[in-house]
């Protein structure tokens, strides 16, 4: 049975595994950093209180494969087939799935997502870093050979996007400064609260 904080990182790893969905889970790899951040800015492991967020969006009416466009994904690689919504498996939630010169290639997951505190409560093992004035709570895990890691940002009090990939041989830090961008594009296509 799944335990609820590793649901996502689960539903991450299901999709990448099968080409067409995906799962977010397990234990974070331990840090080896608290206090640094690609962002710049970090809270400790663990953080407390309310998250940071410098502008509040509105996810209402939001589509959320307008999250991420083939733009904003090409450093990674070109678009191997339309986004699709894969509500089945998360919530509100699109799944990428990029040409990145493997045979499955690579998934990128972006999500209208639940209210921050309560990912922050469910992977105690991420840390928070601060991406445009926002807080947002980074996890990742290593499952065999393959890394997952989620960025999830805050942008009101009660609602986050996520942005999730998965990564044979991956690496967390270069994963996670890959994800930046697209944590930005996606914050930026969301209309003020």
């Amino acid at each position: 049975m799944t335990s609820p904080r590793s649901a996502p990182a689960l539903a991450l790893a299901l999709i990448v595994t099968a080409g067409c969905s995906y799962t977010v889970n397990g234990d974070a790899l331990p840090q080896v950093d608290a206090t640094t951040s690609v962002a710049g800015t970090t809270t400790p492991a663990g953080g407390g209180g309310a998250p940071r967020i410098a502008r509040p969006r509105t996810v209402a009416g939001v589509e959320p494969c307008s999250l991420l466009s083939a733009d904003d994904l090409k450093a990674i690689g070109p678009l191997k087939k339309e986004p699709a919504r894969k509500d089945d498996v998360i919530q509100e939630s699109c799944q990428y799935v990029l040409d990145d010169g493997t045979p499955a290639g690579r998934t990128v997951v972006a999500a209208l997502y639940q209210k921050y505190e309560q990912v922050r409560q469910r992977q105690e093992r991420g840390h928070e870093v601060v991406v445009e004035g926002h807080s947002t709570w980074v996890y990742c895990d290593l499952s065999g050979q393959e890394m997952t890691c989620t960025a999830t940002l805050a942008v009101n009090a009660n609602r986050s996007i996520l942005v999730a990939m998965a990564q044979p041989g991956g690496v967390d830090e270069q994963m996670i400064a890959t994800m930046q961008p697209l944590l930005r594009a996606g914050l930026n296509r969301l209309p003020n609260a």
